[in-house]
Order: structure tokens, then sequence, then C-alpha cells
């Protein structure tokens, strides 16, 4: 079915597949840029649709893999042009996952290839798309199983191998599963009212009329999602700022913080800003909070979204927190980290499929050079939180303990009002939340203070 002018929609998702790999955008960005240069009747429909499977796929590309690398022979998807590659995915995910008639998920598919590459491609891909119709899943992962369990929960749940390892060892069999199954689950979302326009009990009535059904949540401005007929961000307040969409747990950062109005703050890693602009909720736009990140592209994103939301008091600089020092102490600083977003693949999937130990390692040291950072600018008696969306202890409890080592920081026995407790000797003065505990993102928060 052609949804635009002269562009299918398998041609749509498999683009966004490629920039959501090669380029390392998040599935939204990806079709943000796709649908720029699009045009139709079915436009905005097809947008949603596109979304979809995007993300669904990238969730079950390990078991979509799984199916392809069965049936070939002599090669790997991995192998194959990744456009192509792409195409078999879409493929699969409709025969074996959507129960797409097989006939009519083959030709959509090999139509495109016909298109893009050529004819002897194009039997390639409809002789292996019948023999991905015929592939008996579930009696492969049987035989999997018996051979090796850890690969078997890799691709069973699709998540990257190393992570399944690193969750087993961490929580133990039981409880990993549980882990897995809930990052499989429909995204869950919150809101955070924007108090700088509005207070959280006008919000909530504001979303019922809507037909937005909301709960409470123990984040005393930020409202659980429960059930919403349109999108959350069609409705009028959302475009006049009165709104956020942001995860329970990234939404505690700020309070954990506790910034006070007239204070000086600094945000180290800002974009893409949920964070900064919550502190500057919280202080009332009074004070100054310095906002740091070393892409410009994601602050100048951050501009316009401070625009609309009213927030007045935050600087941006483009600047690399590794060394970034600023003009006097701060009173307080954050530091939301960038790590491996293994919390995070019920929201984002796709960053499932972008780190292994290697990169990891790499991430851990620029975390540590951000921490000397930190401390660098931090005023005497001042108080820092230290947060990731990651589930590793290394990238945790570990990167705390070596800031307490090598700088003269203090770990605060913060009163965490909820959530779970962390690992290792400090694991009872951490937060830590977990998707299939608390409904959210995989977490972890640390208060320190300088002595």
């Amino acid at each position: 079915m052609e949804l635009f002018y002269r562009v299918s929609f398998q041609e749509v998702v498999a683009d966004a597949l490629s920039l959501v790999e090669e380029r390392e955008l998040s599935s939204k960005h990806a079709l943000e840029r796709i649908f720029r240069r699009l045009e139709g009747a079915d436009r905005e429909k097809a947008r949603g649709l596109a979304h979809a499977y995007v993300s669904e796929i990238e969730k079950w590309r390990a078991k979509i893999d799984f199916i392809i690398n069965s049936v070939l022979k002599g090669s790997r998807v991995e192998d194959l042009d990744p456009y192509l590659a792409n195409l078999l995915r879409i493929g699969t995910f409709d025969v074996h996952f959507r129960k797409v008639p097989p006939a009519v998920a083959t030709d959509s598919v090999v139509r495109v290839v016909k298109e893009r590459f050529d004819v002897s491609r194009a039997k390639f891909v409809n002789a292996l798309m019948r023999s991905i119709e015929g592939f008996d899943v579930e009696r492969a992962l049987r035989a999997l199983k018996e051979r090796d369990r850890m690969e078997w929960l890799s691709i069973r749940f699709s998540h990257p191998r190393w992570y399944v390892e690193y969750a087993v060892k961490l929580l133990g069999y039981d409880e990993a599963v549980r882990l897995f199954l809930s990052n499989n689950k429909p995204q869950r979302y919150y809101v955070r009212a924007n108090t700088l326009k509005t207070d959280v009990d006008s919000l909530r009535d504001y979303l019922e009329e809507n037909g937005v059904r909301t709960a409470k949540t123990p984040v005393d401005d930020v409202l659980k999602v429960l059930e919403y007929k349109k999108p959350l961000t069609s409705l009028d307040w959302y475009g006049e700022g009165k709104f956020v969409i942001q995860d329970l747990a990234s939404a505690y950062v700020a309070h954990v913080l506790d910034p006070e109005p007239g204070e000086r703050i600094l945000d180290l890693a800002a974009a893409p800003g949920s964070k900064t602009f919550h502190a500057a909720a919280l202080m009332e736009n009074r004070g100054e909070i310095v906002a740091v990140d070393y892409s410009y592209d994601r602050l100048m994103r951050m501009r316009e979204k401070m625009k609309l939301l009213g927030v007045e008091n935050v600087r941006l600089v483009h600047a690399d927190g590794q060394s970034f020092r600023g003009r006097g102490k701060f009173d307080r600083i954050i530091l939301d980290a960038p790590c491996s977003s293994s919390g995070t693949y019920r929201q984002f999937p796709e960053v499932k499929w972008r780190f292994d130990e290697a990169k990891i390692g790499r991430i851990i040291r620029v975390q540590r050079n951000m921490l000397l950072k930190a401390f660098r600018n931090l005023r005497e008696g001042g108080e820092m939180t230290y947060s990731t969306c990651s589930i590793r202890i290394d990238e945790d409890e570990e990167n705390v303990l070596f800031a307490l080592e090598k700088t003269g920081l203090e770990l605060v026995d913060h009163p965490f009002s909820w959530g779970g407790r962390g690992f290792l000797e400090i694991g009872d003065k951490v937060f830590r939340s977990w998707p299939h505990e608390h409904d959210c993102n995989g977490f972890f928060i640390a208060k320190m203070r300088k002595g």
C-alpha cells in the first residue's frame, strides 16, 4: 500500500531502522527526520504506525535475527547490506510477530528490494522469506535452551547476552527473568507538572477532563498515566508547556538535589534538559543554573524548550563536562552522567544493541572524569546528586566509591522516600529503581557533600 507519494511504508520503516543503527538516533528522532520529507493523506496515521513498527523491531531484534540467521546459508544477517537486512527484519516481524499473511509480507518486501537493488537479490529475498515463513521458532528455541541457557535467555527475551549474564549474576535467575519481562512491556508514561505555570492538582483535573486517567506517585509533582484516549503530546497544555513527559525516577533527581531559590546550580551533562528545567521550577526561576553539554544541537533544542516552559534562570554553555571549569564555585551540582542506558530498555529499546563491555568501559572513564570535575566546581559544604539510568554496579556504586576515595566528598544519608536500595557497602545509602519493581526506568541516585 502506498501511504505517501512514491514511498512505501516498508521503505519508511527501513529508512528509520537504518538511521537508528547508523546515526544512533532514537526511533522518535529518526522518524522526525524522515517525515519532514514526506507528504500524503495518511501521513500522521502512518507516522504512529511506523513508530510502533520501529520500536517493536528494535525490541525483538535478537529474536528476529535468530530466525533469519537460522535459515541463512553461509552468512549472517549482520553480513548483509544494512538496508537489505532491515527489510528482512521487517518481513520477519510481519510474519512471526504480527501474523501478516506470508504472501502479503513477502511481496511487500520483495517489491522494495527489486526497486532498491536488483532482480537477483529480489529472488534471494523471496526464497529466504519462504524459508522464514516455515521456520519453527519454538522448536529451535527449545533446542537452544538445552545447549546454552544464557543464549536462550538472550534470544527468548531479546536482550544482549552481556546484559542477560550481568542481570542473572546481579539479581539471581528468577528476578532477572522478571526484569527481562518487564523491559519488554509497553512504555509507562509519567507526566510532571511544570510548576512555573500550573500545579499538579490542576494538571490532574485537566487531564481527567481530556480523557487521561492518572494516579498520584511518590514524587509530588508527577502523575502516573493509567489510560489515555489520544496522544498526550496533542493536548493543549502540553503545547503550552504546562506539563512535560518525564520518567518517574528521572523526575526524582531534582527533588533529591533539593535546590533552593537564589542558589547557583551546575548541571554538568544537561541535555535534553528535563532535570535542568525541573530544578529551575523548584527554584521558582530564582538563582542561576549553568547547563553544560557537549552537543550544540541538543543545547539549541533545550533553548526552544526553555521558552515553552517559561524557564528564565538557565544559562546554556557548550562545553565538555569532563573539562568544564566555571567562574566561581556552585552550591549544588547535578551530574546525570552519560551511561549505558541499561535501565531504559522499555522506553528506548534501540539502546540495547549499542553497547558492549569495551564501550561501557570507555563510558565509565568519562563518568569518573566528570565526577572529579564536579568536585572541583563544588563549593565547600555544597551538595551533588550523581545519577545514571544504568543497572550496573560499575557505573553506579563503584563510581560513588571512586569519588569518595579520590576527593573530599562524603556520602549523604538521604532519606529516600521510595524505591529500592543498592549494593556494596554503601547500598543502604543510595537509591535504585527497577522496571519490574517500580514500573519506571531503572535508575540510580546518590547524594554527596563536599566536606
